[in-house]
């Protein structure tokens, strides 16, 4: 084709481009729907000014709020991704143990004719996530800026690629020892390390406005995954808005000593991660604010369904730990789940308790397409208040099991039970479990006996390679005894 004829289609592609923008915009064709699910790692909800937090984290949250519709009492199916991630996607509580042969929200609305497509890092989900069913899936893994600090520092590399698997090989029966050695050797610090375990919000944001820019004009679900809650805190931000800057070592010395030895934290140091923790959040909100942006821009604000929410909380020290690695308490498992739909007349906020496990029968009803037999939620609008169960514990053998009803809060591990009354006991650190064994055979009883299995133990995957195990290490992953 020549360079006059490539011109006369361009031509006509942008004509019928702009006539199809004015028709959809006047009305005179029907409106294209879409969905955007927006997760944000390791967000709780009572970190949010939205939820009565007293700093204002995510400010962008208020464009949601304004024109959806907030649940108060929103909470994961599991206290950690690799459990809640394939619930929210299946409508499945135990997805994860058999997320192969289980339908997805992707994989209905793709035999619909939805486009669909997934951005975001997902390191801790890598091997499962094929499983969910997107068209398309956009992987990032750390900033491009870092890839190329990391090329233009190649004596380094080499050296790096070169000591650290030889050390681990040489020290493999004392691994204190090759924890030891690989401090003295990063102290060694090349001055340009960077701590990264994920892509900034930036970066997914960028990603995403130029997906949107090729599909804006079809429907389509698309899930994007901001990890901004998740550790390592900070690292993006280059202009805090509630902390001093720290430095990458500083942030890295901070965040081992937190996973590690967290009785050791100083008060200090606990209200500095705290700090780096909403520092990060409001970083995640400039740019998620880029992207509604982006989506007024092209026009399809209005006929976009946002569901906003986070796959677990984080724990700062509540019951003796950091990140997410303790029993299913409410830090880890109460979520913000924000749901702005013009398919919805609701404006009133809901205070009844939802699960994850119902987000994919309501975005399936959002583009029409039928509800399948094996999902356990319904859809976000309807039905009373849910009896929440979540399972799993990332520092616990299974089973670990909650059930979170009628005013209380059950877990079952292998070591003991525990009972809180919850409007009494919000911070569930008084167990009366011992004087109430009535009450917890109740929940033993109404829990299906499924959930109390041995065999739902699930491990992290093992590295694919160096880079691979610096972004698990950065994440803290490594840090947790399976």
């Amino acid at each position: 084709m020549g360079d006059s004829a490539q011109n006369r289609v361009a031509c006509q592609k942008l004509v019928y481009g702009r006539l199809k923008k004015e028709l959809k915009l006047n009305r005179i064709i029907p409106r294209i729907m879409s969905t955007i699910l927006i997760t944000v790692d390791a967000l709780r909800a009572d970190h949010l000014g939205q939820y009565g937090y007293e700093r204002d984290t995510m400010p962008v949250l208020d464009r949601l709020c304004d024109s959806g519709v907030t649940f108060e009492n929103a909470f994961a199916n599991g206290p950690y991704t690799r459990i809640s991630v394939p619930a929210l996607h299946s409508s499945v509580r135990l997805g994860h143990a058999d997320l192969q042969s289980l339908p997805t929200i992707s994989s209905e609305l793709g035999e619909a004719g939805v486009t669909t497509a997934c951005i975001g890092t997902r390191t801790g989900f890598k091997s499962a996530e094929g499983n969910l069913n997107f068209d398309a899936y956009v992987t990032l893994g750390r900033d491009e800026y870092h890839k190329e600090r990391k090329q233009q520092q190649s004596p380094h590399v080499k050296l790096k690629e070169w000591a650290v698997p030889t050390l681990r090989s040489a020290t493999k029966p004392y691994p204190k020892l090759y924890d030891l050695a690989k401090n003295m050797y990063d102290s060694l610090s090349f001055s340009n390390f960077r701590y990264l375990g994920y892509t900034s919000a930036e970066g997914v944001t960028d990603t995403t406005t130029n997906w949107l820019a090729d599909h804006a004009d079809e429907e389509f679900f698309l899930w994007l995954h901001y990890m901004e809650g998740h550790r390592p805190y900070g690292v993006h931000d280059e202009d805090p808005a509630y902390t001093t800057a720290i430095s990458d070592d500083q942030i890295r010395t901070l965040m081992k000593k937190a996973g590690q030895t967290p009785d050791e934290m100083s008060i200090a140091e606990h209200r500095k991660i705290v700090d780096l923790y909403d520092s990060d959040l409001r970083y995640c909100s400039t740019h998620i604010e880029r992207l509604f942006d982006n989506l007024q821009e092209l026009n399809v604000w209005d006929d976009t369904d946002i569901v906003f929410t986070s796959d677990h909380g984080e724990e700062f020290y509540e019951h003796g730990e950091y990140f997410h690695r303790n029993l299913p308490y409410d830090e880890l498992l109460h979520v913000p789940l924000i749901v702005r739909s013009p398919a919805t007349n609701s404006q009133e906020d809901i205070t009844e308790q939802r699960e994850l496990i119902d987000v994919a029968p309501t975005i399936l009803n959002f583009h029409d397409v039928e509800q399948p037999t094996g999902f356990e939620g319904q859809n976000l609008f309807s039905g009373d208040s849910r009896d929440v169960i979540a399972t799993g514990c990332q520092q616990q053998k299974p089973p670990v099991v909650a059930g979170r009803w009628d005013g209380y809060k059950y877990i079952s591990t292998p070591d003991g039970e525990y009972l809180f009354d919850l409007p009494t006991n919000a911070f569930e650190d008084n167990n009366i479990s011992a004087e109430n064994e009535s009450l917890c055979q109740q929940y033993r009883g109404a829990i299906p006996r499924r959930y109390f299995s041995e065999e739902l133990e699930e491990k992290l995957r093992e590295p694919d390679n160096e880079v691979d195990r610096e972004r698990l290490e950065a994440l803290g992953y490594l840090e947790i005894d399976d």
